[in-house]
């Protein structure tokens, strides 16, 4: 006997299915903006939208310790601008001991920011 073949699209794998189902919400503006998108791509609003979603690259947020250290930088650059100012106007002799400060606060930033990123990465 001769096997009828069957019709339609053959079934996926277990590990192929596509089980579990987010809802997001657009605005109007928004959902016609990824309509387009969409089909630009050639893809449904589904497909894009999970496509978009496995495709991107997130940055972890800057934790509250890196912003104070961001903070304390900052500060710093504001610190050495004046110390440049008071060199053009006194040399550099005058200034040294605020440069070697400047220079050792500098470092401690760098070191705890290192133990910080360090420690998020475990």
């Amino acid at each position: 006997m001769k096997e009828k073949k069957l019709g339609g699209r053959p079934k996926l794998a277990n590990y192929q299915k596509r089980t579990k189902c987010f809802r997001v919400m657009f605005t109007e503006n928004d959902y016609i903006y990824i309509q387009s998108k969409a089909e630009q791509a050639g893809l449904s609003v589904n497909e894009f939208c999970h496509q978009a979603a496995m495709d991107c690259q997130l940055c972890q947020r800057i934790s509250p310790e890196m912003a104070s250290a961001i903070r304390d930088l900052s500060g710093i650059a504001n610190n050495v601008n004046q110390i440049a100012h008071q060199m053009h106007t006194y040399g550099l002799e005058a200034v040294k001991q605020q440069c070697f400060s400047i220079i050792s606060e500098v470092s401690r930033i760098i070191t705890q920011v290192k133990n910080n990123s360090h420690d998020s990465e475990d």
